[in-house]
């Protein structure tokens, strides 16, 4: 029987992706794999994922994560590396041009009518309905596959995000908070406005709620899973399954089996990459 499996953030830690495959029981040739972002950068052994993940491309399906757009901005020589970058080894490969090439033309939201399952990196908004939101990822994921991907990159770097989507004056604002929020965001208040640092500011803190609390009480439809919030941890709740329970930070790689009536959860425990205060 097919199963289909998501899984949380990889960021590069091979070991652990083993680990919960075998546990799984996992059958490429058969079973479908979904992967919550992040894949590569900050763990070990980002050249080791993406070998294993580009040859089961037939078999798994991902959506592209912040560290993911960073890898991306690495490669074109847009950005230099960060303290805290690990992506020498894939950088170097003579395959990084066709694992990239893959990467940038994979999608920012996946949805399955079938199972009722929709995937993203971070966040929707909870004002978008799933068929905007659809329409939101389209935008973006035509420009990292159009002609000008190098600038389209190079501009989410450029100048600040808006904070709000009503205050994004022209395409390029648009675009910028369409990548901060479906890849960065995690605190919205109920006017829509995002904090896109890790936690909301000190003297406004007590207006910021998680996303997913907004998203779930004004849409009433469609079921979400998201990685992105390692410190919010594992979230099994009615419609939402976050993913990312920290794997680099030393806790757990997380999945679940989502082709049934209830998600059935499996997690393996990780050594420790990165420090929990390195952004």
């Amino acid at each position: 029987m097919t199963a289909t499996y998501a899984i949380g953030d990889l960021q590069g830690c091979s070991a652990p992706f083993n680990a919960l495959l075998e546990q799984m029981g996992f059958t490429p040739e058969t079973d479908r794999l979904w992967l919550a972002g992040d894949l590569i950068n900050r763990g070990p052994d980002s050249r080791a994922i993406l070998t294993r993940i580009h040859a089961w491309r037939d078999h798994v399906q991902f959506v592209l994560g912040n560290h993911d757009l960073y890898a991306l901005a690495r490669w074109a020589g847009i950005i230099p590396a960060k303290k805290n970058d690990t992506l020498g080894a894939v950088l170097s490969d003579p395959r990084v041009d066709e694992w990239m090439d893959w990467l940038r033309n994979g999608p920012m939201l996946i949805t399955d009518a079938t199972l009722g399952w929709t995937m993203v990196h971070a966040a929707l908004h909870p004002d978008w309905d799933l068929a905007q939101a659809q329409d939101h990822a389209a935008a973006v994921e035509a420009a990292l596959r159009g002609r000008q991907w190098r600038r389209f990159i190079k501009s989410l770097w450029a100048d600040p995000v808006p904070n709000r989507w009503q205050e994004c004056r022209n395409e390029e604002e648009a675009q910028r908070f369409r990548v901060a929020v479906f890849t960065r965001a995690r605190y919205v208040t109920a006017k829509g406005f995002f904090s896109w640092p890790s936690t909301p500011p000190r003297d406004a803190a007590h207006e910021f709620a998680p996303w997913h609390q907004w998203f779930l009480e004004r849409q009433t439809t469609g079921a979400i899973i998201c990685g992105h919030w390692a410190t919010q941890g594992l979230l099994v709740r009615p419609r939402l399954l976050a993913l990312d329970s920290g794997c680099v930070w030393g806790r757990q790689l997380s999945a679940a089996r989502i082709d049934g009536a209830e998600p059935v959860i499996y997690q393996t425990p990780c050594p420790m990459f990165a420090r929990p205060d390195s952004g």
